[in-house]
Order: C-alpha cells, then sequence, then structure tokens
C-alpha cells in the first residue's frame, strides 16, 4: 500500500467535500475524518493509524452519504479498502 496514493485519495475527498450540498455538520464531520485519518497516517513511510475509530467513523459516514452522495461514499469505501490493506 503505497502512502501517496491514500494522500491523494484524501485530496480528492476533501474536493468533493468542497462541492458538496450538506449541512455544516455532516461537512464538518467529513472534513473531521479526513483531517484524523491524514494527521495519524503522518508523512513518513512507516506509518500505524493508532484511532481504532475511524474504521467506524468512516463505515457510519459512508451509510449516511451512500444515497444522496454516491460519489463520497465510494471514495470513502475506498479509503476504507486502502485503510483495511494497511490493517486498520
Amino acid at each position: 500500500m503505497d502512502p501517496k496514493q491514500l494522500h491523494e485519495q484524501l485530496q480528492r475527498l476533501q474536493s468533493e467535500i468542497d462541492g458538496l450540498a450538506v449541512n455544516q455538520e455532516n461537512r464538518a464531520k467529513l472534513h473531521a475524518i479526513v483531517d484524523d485519518i491524514d494527521r495519524e497516517l503522518g508523512v513518513g513511510p512507516q506509518f500505524v493509524l493508532e484511532d481504532s475509530s475511524l474504521q467506524d467513523r468512516l463505515e457510519d459516514l459512508v451509510s449516511n452519504f451512500e444515497v444522496d452522495h454516491p460519489t463520497v461514499a465510494g471514495i470513502l469505501k475506498d479509503i476504507m479498502v486502502k485503510l483495511a490493506s494497511i490493517g486498520v
């Protein structure tokens, strides 16, 4: 798993979030999960996510956005798969 790919996916998600027509609470949740993942990943080649709740939070967000915002839900699912591939 290339950390660069995951960071690129997070940047893509940030762009999608900025264009969404959602309330401030949902927008804040999306930005918070992206910031938390990015912070946990760091910038080095060795990274370990210490926040075990991230996967649960991602699953909740996917459920919330699947119907109305399938692109965002798809990006979130892809991030979940990539995180799972590194053992999260």
